[in-house]
């Protein structure tokens, strides 16, 4: 049994990995100030695992807190970190520099691209959204990044004197009161660099979407995707069962 970890822009997630099954999903904000004592009590509940696999693309120093928090737990547990590759399970990385591509968006494409027949448009809607495009013989043909729906709503309320911040939903459409306005707006943006990212190819894509908002994305903009929560612990399974890279 290993534990799984993601760090993410905003949550730390984890699950066990069976062999042949994921169960004890969780998660914990981690800009939190409590975040060490929650994640310990919610680990303290788990069996220990063989081993211990994570992808970061939050801060060094969290990283660090991280590893110490294991060492803290279950000090003989081997713990280790994955990186972006150029070429892993069938999946060739379109970056020049392949680790500089964020290795939450090369585990996102690898789960997708062992689950799904391509060609794949893979979205990933979290803090940030990320768009990445693979083509039928697993090649990467690159990708787009955009703030996620709640930073975009926060940038105007951030950079104008008199818009406020809204989380609340509203009515789609053209409205006829500010929130409701920049509500859309935000939607729409979404919406338009999803559409954006599957024009990008000849042949029809198959749209994914994963992360925190896509379950809510998919069903306000009547989008016609699979929706794959565990879409990243997939690709991250499939690098620590041990399978062929080839």
């Amino acid at each position: 049994m290993n534990l799984l970890v993601d760090i993410g822009n905003t949550r730390l997630k984890w699950v066990l990995q069976h062999s042949d099954k994921m169960d004890s999903f969780g998660a914990v904000v981690h800009n939190q100030d409590d975040f060490s004592a929650a994640l310990i009590s919610a680990w303290q509940l788990l069996s220990v695992p063989d081993g211990i696999y994570f992808a970061c693309v939050g801060s060094i120093e969290l990283k660090q807190l991280l590893i110490t928090i294991i060492e803290q737990l279950w000090p003989n547990c081997p713990i280790q970190e994955i990186h972006t590759k150029k070429y892993s399970h069938g999946l060739s990385n379109a970056y020049l520099n392949p680790e500089k591509l964020g290795v939450d968006r090369w585990l996102v494409m690898l789960g997708a691209f062992e689950h799904y027949p391509a060609p794949l448009c893979v979205v990933d809607l979290g803090t940030a959204i990320t768009l990445d495009v693979i083509d039928e013989q697993g090649q990467h043909l690159g990708g787009m990044i955009m703030p996620g729906l709640t930073l975009l709503k926060q940038s105007l309320s951030k950079g104008t004197a008199d818009l406020n911040f809204c989380s609340e939903m509203h009515k789609q459409g053209l409205a006829n009161y500010t929130q409701a306005a920049i509500y859309n707006g935000c939607l729409c943006a979404v919406k338009g660099f999803v559409e954006a990212g599957l024009r990008q190819t000849t042949k029809t894509s198959r749209l994914i979407l994963t992360g925190g908002d896509a379950e809510f994305l998919a069903d306000t903009l009547r989008l016609d995707a699979v929706v794959d929560a565990e879409l990243i612990f997939k690709g991250m399974a499939l690098l620590s069962s041990g399978q062929s890279e080839s």
